[in-house]
């Protein structure tokens, strides 16, 4: 074979492979197309939902990268890397695909479905560094949504890591080079890595949470009068939202905050009992039912209702190890005067059934029995 016979070949394998590449641009870029544009059958929107959630899937990220670099120019500033960006659209639709044991393979057929609808978090991201210019990195802030019914882990820019619980949102600094910085709405779980020089912040609604280096769990859901905060290890400060200094906090100590009445209590507990939760132990304190009924909802991803205000003067007292629902219900109305009811389960236009509902109420059989 001559030089020039190879030459053609050559050329010829170049050619083949940048119509491939091209053919393979435009397919995506149809694809996503039709999604913006509610095109997509189901069969093409689980087939997209697993391409974007596999980080192995080189043809989808360099798809991106291109339609990005068409729409913004650095020109070298240190403008948040697009890699950090995939990652993290990445982990927010790897968490619809986190299980817990027993969970129907129906649910987890459905949850692939319903991770495309976290895509558009990428183009969100995209979208703020377009309209905002370009940013210091270290003034850009990244979010982990965990929902309903599920639990994640996390590591953050220092290398400190933690638990997300079910309906929580963290929000950090995607550089803690001069600040290390969290704001918290629901539950997590921090083990923080000790840096004396830049202490380590958790800002919830109402409390500001200050560590060096430690252990503690934080409990600020929305739409709740109380926060709290256990310390396994080490030393936590707490200040208000002003900046009073609230309290220090000790070793296998607990923190609860009562919005309302702006006052707050400190008592000895153990620590372990109030982190358990991140091992898959769903554990109940003594705790009335309206709060029994608050955190069943986040745990299962259901809606579970007290609807009687007889019941508010019962509390449980129960750990559970990845049960579900019905098991936790039938232990309650054993060990307390309610009885529950689950209604119908309907389903969406596109048939896929919405959450289930379960009302608690008294059973007034039963009332004499728990004197």
């Amino acid at each position: 074979m001559d030089i020039n016979t190879k030459q053609t070949n050559f050329e010829a394998l170049v050619f083949e492979y940048k119509q491939k590449e091209k053919y393979m641009s435009e397919s995506l870029k149809n694809t996503f197309s039709n999604y913006f544009g509610g095109k997509l059958n189901l069969k093409d929107h689980i087939s997209l939902a697993e391409k974007i959630a596999d980080p192995q899937n080189k043809e989808v990220d360099e798809f991106i990268r291109n339609e990005w670099a068409m729409h913004l120019k650095t020109e070298g500033d240190p403008i948040f890397k697009l890699d950090h960006l995939l990652d993290k659209v990445h982990h927010h639709i790897r968490l619809n695909e986190v299980k817990e044991p027993n969970t129907l393979n129906a649910w987890l057929y459905f949850q692939r479905i319903a991770a495309i609808l976290i895509f558009p978090i990428l183009f969100s991201f995209l979208a703020y560094f377009y309209f905002q210019g370009k940013p210091s990195a270290t003034t850009s802030f990244a979010e982990i949504e965990c929902p309903m019914g599920v639990r994640t882990k996390f590591q953050l820019p220092d290398g400190s890591t933690g638990h997300l619980n079910s309906g929580s949102r963290l929000k950090y600094l995607v550089s803690f080079a001069s600040e290390r910085k969290v704001e918290l709405s629901g539950e997590a779980f921090f083990d923080v890595v000790h840096n004396a020089e830049i202490p380590f912040h958790v800002n919830t609604k109402n409390l500001d949470i200050k560590v060096v280096g430690t252990t503690f769990n934080v409990i600020a859901n929305e739409n709740e009068n109380t926060e709290e905060i256990i310390l396994q290890t080490g030393r936590v400060d707490i200040s208000s939202k002003s900046g009073e200094k609230l309290t220090v906090m000790k070793p296998n100590e607990l923190f609860s905050l009562d919005v309302e009445k702006r006052s707050f209590v400190k008592n000895k507990v153990e620590a372990s009992q109030y982190t358990s939760w991140k091992e898959g132990k769903l554990v109940f304190r003594n705790e009335n039912m309206q709060q029994v009924a608050r955190r069943l909802s986040r745990w299962y991803n259901a809606e579970v209702t007290v609807d009687d205000r007889l019941l508010e003067d019962y509390t449980f007292h129960a750990t559970f190890l990845d049960e579900p629902l019905d098991e936790v219900l039938k232990l309650l109305s054993m060990t307390t005067p309610l009885s529950y009811k689950e209604e119908k389960r309907e389903s969406n236009a596109e048939g896929v059934f919405k959450k289930r509902k379960i009302v608690l109420k008294i059973n007034q059989s039963k009332i004499n029995q728990f004197k």
